[in-house]
């Protein structure tokens, strides 16, 4: 299979950058969203070790029996969080639910918060095995890492967009952002078996950032069609688009499609976190990118209700 060309983004030195620097690192980072919708990172500042550490705890959660982690399954819970199986996802239809498990880890809230006692769906308390403590102490931390990474690709997108570095932040405050922790077990090669993985799908969020562990899986569909291997790169994440940011560019970055297939005979553990707004931000088309001859294309929507549009019709609870 052919291996996508996709650039590395140094976020580092468009952190530390004057505005020349920061509007040519931007620019590169735009190029990639309006062609590829992906790309690399790297100095995104968050330590090996802190992903590391979360393989590690996430791979003693999911070689428990069943009857363990069913304790902490999504459907027990009314805020999609916890635990999920075999079949219970199942982002292309055609395939059927997806062979893989997860573990999803979001913005932890008190249960005496207004949105949670409301019922909205992403706000509200974790959900966590008891007898683990170090797992919740290692996905908490690699969450928390991810939502500040999460802020910078935001000011790495807006300056790229012709807007101020902090166009976005009124929005980030309290993100309904989940971060999936995901096990591709390995699965016998004997022609039968069907491999582990997710099927192809374009992510709903904004953006999605993900770590590999360096076991290849990871697919991305080509504009002519073709499927590429996006390579692990050691020291660096995969970014890629999701649907609302190419509603708020008008289609000028691209959410594109993308799969994993586990074939490698090993264990395969991928973090993948999403960077969101808050649940009632209302995304409606950057004037950037729009004009009198470019019309929007999509109606305003709050980002709440489009995200729980596409969980209804993904997942086997809800």
């Amino acid at each position: 299979m052919e291996i996508a060309s996709l650039p590395i983004i140094d976020l580092e030195s468009f952190v530390e950058g004057d505005a020349a620097t920061k509007q040519q690192i931007s620019q590169a980072a735009v190029d990639a969203c309006e062609s590829a919708g992906f790309f690399y990172v790297s100095g995104h500042g968050i330590e090996e070790q802190v992903f590391e550490s979360a393989k590690r705890a996430a791979l003693e959660f999911f070689r428990m029996p069943s009857e363990f982690k069913a304790k902490v399954h999504i459907s027990q819970f009314p805020h999609h969080r916890g635990y999920g199986g075999h079949h219970d996802v199942y982002p292309d239809v055609s395939k059927g639910g997806d062979i893989r498990e997860a573990y999803k880890v979001a913005l932890d809230l008190s249960e005496d918060d207004p949105d949670y006692q409301a019922g909205i769906t992403l706000y509200g308390p974790n959900v966590w095995p008891r007898e683990m403590p170090e797992f919740k102490e290692a996905l908490s931390c690699a969450y928390d890492h991810f939502q500040v990474l999460s802020n910078t690709i935001f000011r790495l997108f807006a300056v790229g967009l012709g807007q101020t570095e902090e166009f976005f932040a009124p929005l980030l405050e309290k993100p309904a952002s989940v971060m999936n922790v995901n096990y591709y077990a390995p699965v016998p090669q004997d022609g039968v078996s069907e491999p582990s993985g997710i099927g192809a799908h374009n992510d709903y969020e904004a953006f999605a950032m993900l770590w590999q562990d360096g076991v290849k899986g990871l697919q991305i569909q080509s504009l002519s069609g073709e499927w590429q291997a996006v390579e692990p790169v050691p020291e660096t994440l995969v970014i890629n688009i999701g649907e609302l940011m190419q509603h708020w560019t008008n289609d000028r970055f691209r959410a594109t499609p993308h799969r994993v297939i586990n074939v490698s005979g090993r264990e395969r553990v991928s973090l993948a976190c999403f960077g969101n707004t808050n649940y009632h931000a209302l995304i409606e088309c950057i004037d950037s990118c729009c004009s009198a001859d470019e019309p929007a294309r999509y109606p305003p929507v709050l980002a709440g209700d489009y995200l729980m549009a596409a969980i209804k019709r993904t997942y086997a609870y809800a």
